[in-house]
């Protein structure tokens, strides 16, 4: 199995300061810290970079201390939630562990959410039929959010090769 590993932030909306970064990997190795420093070191080893709208926020404030240029291959959770869960899809991680709408977020704890939401989208896409799989690879393979998801579960196909026909 690859190894993975999903982050949150919880940001100062006014100055943009980090508050608290919290993460896990597919192994369980965790980490809980403001320290920014800290976590470019815990997340140096990763290929794969995931979390729950991640692309839109966590990495405006974190891209510069994950250092490893092409390298990595993001994944967003949120992206793919309605299209392998449509009739239920996770536009927010549930949150029933934070008992008060207005305290902060523990970003530990939606890390791993995230991952045990990417294990359900993994599960979940490997359970389509084959047109679809290839239909959303073909549409989502390069974009962001999107293109690590593949790699990741090991979904290629060549899209020179397509007989559009077969979709009519």
């Amino acid at each position: 199995m690859k190894k993975i590993v999903f982050f949150d932030t919880e940001i100062n909306p006014v100055t943009g300061e980090v508050l608290d970064i919290g993460a896990v990997d597919s192994d369980g190795k965790q980490f809980h810290s403001q320290k920014v420093y800290a976590f470019e070191d815990y997340i140096s080893e990763y290929t794969y970079i995931g979390g729950h709208n991640i692309i839109e926020c966590d990495l405006k404030y974190m891209q510069s201390y994950i250092k490893k240029g092409d390298r990595v291959k993001y994944i967003d959770t949120l992206y793919l939630s309605p299209l392998l869960f449509p009739l239920r899809p996770y536009h927010r991680l549930l949150k029933d562990d934070k008992l008060q709408t207005d305290s902060l977020s523990n970003p530990y704890n939606d890390a791993v959410k995230a991952m045990e939401l990417f294990w359900d989208e993994v599960a979940a896409f490997h359970k389509l039929d084959d047109s679809l799989k290839e239909t959303y690879y073909a549409l989502l393979h390069d974009q962001p959010g999107f293109s690590g998801f593949f790699q990741y579960v090991g979904f290629q196909m060549n899209l020179n090769e397509i007989d559009l026909n077969s979709y009519i």
